[in-house]
């Protein structure tokens, strides 16, 4: 009796003790590393958060619990927990000011974010620069892009150079006028989805447009209004036309919208590689 008691008492030590070591900070940091590194952020963000209660007062844990939260999609939970991490949002350190500013940033909140850059006091000036510039990208505004660029030199910061030409690239793109491109196939079919430079559409829009068109008046020109030949040519090409004309506005539209996720694209990885 007394030999299996204290065989009991051994194994429960040591279930015990397993079971502490298995949730203490060092294997809970790595569990949660593991998570973060396979994408399975929901899982990670509760590990985060087991870990800032074992050390509340470790900012490298406050800023990876923010980017766990921001990269499951949950953009509100990121800010209203940075918020609660730092009661005093302009005292929050640099890595997870610059966490919480990308949370902003998706949310399109471009107003928190520059009133949170202008408080806060731990981001440096090049790392706020950095960060307007990007808003105003985000919203392509090309030329205030610049403006803010300007008075950053380029050994102040490692995006500096990059962004610059980026942003001198960016203001030099032409919009294409979806009113414009709406008219010129108007007059001639086609020639709005040319001046978009969609060739391939608009040499079909063009043909069809004109083959259409020159049916129905052979028809007209051989039995008069009454050519059924005629009034069918005509209004499948009078429906070929107005969708001519609503093509070419939608194709001016996706040109400049093309472009300016190009710059976005772009902006985004130089944005993604040092921060």
């Amino acid at each position: 009796m007394k030999k299996n008691l204290l065989l009991f008492l051994i194994l429960f030590k040591f279930i015990n003790s397993s079971a502490q070591d298995l949730y203490n900070y060092d294997n809970s940091k790595k569990f949660a590393e593991y998570l973060s590194k396979s994408g399975q952020y929901e899982l990670a963000t509760r590990e985060y958060e087991r870990l800032i209660f074992m050390l509340p007062q470790n900012d490298s844990l406050k800023t990876s619990l923010l980017s766990m939260y921001r990269r499951s999609g949950k953009l509100d939970d990121a800010l209203l927990r940075g918020r609660q991490l730092y009661p005093d949002i302009s005292l929050m350190s640099s890595p997870s000011a610059v966490e919480y500013s990308r949370s902003l940033l998706l949310k399109t909140d471009y107003k928190t974010a520059r009133e949170f850059w202008s408080t806060n006091t731990q981001l440096t000036q090049p790392d706020k620069i950095i960060l307007s510039a990007t808003a105003e990208i985000l919203q392509d505004d090309y030329k205030e892009a610049n403006e803010i660029l300007s008075v950053l030199k380029n050994e102040d910061h490692k995006l500096a150079a990059d962004y610059k030409a980026l942003a001198a690239q960016a203001v030099k793109i032409k919009k294409k006028s979806p009113a414009l491109a709406g008219i010129m196939s108007t007059i001639i079919p086609g020639t709005g989805r040319f001046y978009t430079k969609d060739w391939k559409d608009g040499i079909v829009s063009m043909f069809f447009v004109g083959t259409m068109a020159f049916q129905s008046i052979r028809g007209f020109s051989k039995s008069g209004v009454n050519s059924t030949r005629g009034w069918i040519f005509g209004a499948v090409g009078f429906g070929f036309y107005l969708g001519n004309i609503h093509g070419s506005v939608v194709s001016a539209k996706g040109y400049n919208k093309k472009s300016h996720q190009t710059i976005r694209n772009r902006i985004d990885n130089l944005f993604n590689s040092y921060f």
